[in-house]
């Protein structure tokens, strides 16, 4: 299962978010510009990609990818006869060669929308969707001013990116008062992803949705039957349940959010998927050594923390600034100290992120290194870039211009 990796890439930098030249400076601000995305962010990129890069991974991170992948429930059915029964329903499904349970359907777009005069504001991440083809639900709306039930509207995004028009199911007052039901009905989106959730092969488990880098991360860490599996940032429970898969049903995976509404929505998919071996419990993972000393001895912990998310795919525009990176990568350390605690001697702690950062992907592992004992593992799957830093291949980074995914980084560690 093992691929090469992509060339090098162009012009790597040595200190993202360190002192730049007036040139580099003036060309951040025109680029965080131009497509909306912080200065500190956009110092970043550079720093990493160089200029010609930076600017592709921009382009592509205000885009959704090409292909829209699910995970086969390989315990229920096989990916040849997903597929058979989604082209059955009319879809373009196609299985990914590469991996033994990935399937993957193609996105459309990118579609003119018209203007049409009266205006729906959505939260950020709900204008994503929509822009994604989603419809726009009440708890997602920010203002409607002048809208009535029935009005053809544009709904956008709070810097005014036009993502969809649609028609107003509700009046604009009511759907800021009531914060519930569904708000403007989608008729015409940017983008459109594939809706496999009202679909029987979604209601009978068989499929989750997952994107490619994630459902690669399972692989790299391939839990055995019979394991002890602590993932102490589960919700929404892709990692957690992918675990339960490989591990065929046999020993134990304990999902663990802090809030019950997290643990709420990984309980409803392990259900959904038919997984027995999964546990759910809600607690502050940075505190898992002391409270629930049950876990210690795990002989895998998945972390993928809270993390500064400049990989989500797509973004219509990004905030985070210099002060969010350095106490992102701080509080990533705290769970990445409980998760050295946790782990047997020769257990395995993947940890994962959705950004692209150096201070939350290299530099955290490189100082788990250091600073807890744990040592690097080489990855089996191997289908992204390698690391920057000493780390190499030992580090697996997908990137939106390359790999036609959200920017991704995996590394796999042992506690020797």
């Amino acid at each position: 299962m093992e691929r090469r990796r992509p060339a090098e890439p162009e012009n790597p930098g040595s200190s993202p978010g360190g002192p730049a030249s007036p040139l580099d400076a003036s060309h951040a601000e025109a680029l965080s510009g131009k497509y909306l995305f912080s200065v500190a962010a956009v110092r970043r990129l550079l720093s990493l990609y160089g200029p010609v890069r930076a600017e592709r991974i921009l382009s592509e991170l205000k885009t959704p990818p090409q292909r829209y992948f699910l995970r086969v429930n390989t315990l229920k059915a096989s990916p040849e006869e997903v597929v058979a029964r989604l082209r059955g329903e009319g879809f373009e499904a196609r299985v990914y060669p590469e991996l033994p349970d990935a399937i993957y359907l193609p996105v459309r777009g990118p579609f003119e929308v018209k203007r049409v005069g009266k205006v729906v504001v959505a939260r950020k991440d709900a204008a994503e969707s929509v822009y994604q083809g989603a419809n726009l639900y009440a708890p997602g709306v920010l203002k409607a001013e002048g809208v009535k039930e029935g009005d053809l509207v544009n709904v956008v995004s709070p810097r005014g990116q036009v993502v969809a028009e649609g028609v107003a199911v509700m009046d604009g007052e009511e759907m800021v008062a009531r914060r519930e039901g569904l708000a403007v009905k989608t008729l015409r989106s940017v983008y459109v992803v594939p809706s496999v959730r009202e679909l029987d092969v979604y209601r009978e488990g068989l499929v989750y949705d997952q994107s490619l880098p994630a459902i690669v991360a399972g692989h790299v860490l391939s839990p055995e039957p019979g394991w002890l599996v602590v993932d102490m940032c589960a919700a929404p429970g892709g990692k957690a349940t992918h675990a339960a898969q490989l591990m065929r049903g046999e020993g134990r995976v304990v999902a663990i959010d802090r809030s019950e509404s997290k643990a709420k929505r990984i309980r409803e998919n392990a259900q959904r998927l038919g997984l027995r071996n999964v546990e759910v419990r809600v607690a502050d993972s940075r505190y898992l050594d002391v409270e629930m000393e049950d876990l210690i001895g795990a002989d895998a912990v998945i972390l993928d923390p809270p993390c500064s998310a400049l990989g989500v795919r797509p973004s219509l525009y990004y905030e985070r600034g210099e002060g969010d990176f350095a106490s992102l990568s701080n509080y990533q350390r705290q769970f990445l100290k409980v998760a050295a605690k946790l782990l047997r001697r020769g257990g395995l702690l993947l940890y994962s992120t959705c950004t692209l950062t150096l201070e939350e992907n290299e530099l955290n592992v490189s100082w788990a290194v250091k600073e807890l004992g744990l040592r690097v593992r080489a990855q089996r799957v191997f289908l992204g870039s390698r690391g920057f830093t000493e780390l190499g291949e030992y580090a697996q980074r997908f990137e939106p211009d390359l790999h036609d995914t959200p920017g991704f980084f995996v590394a796999l560690l042992e506690k020797p």
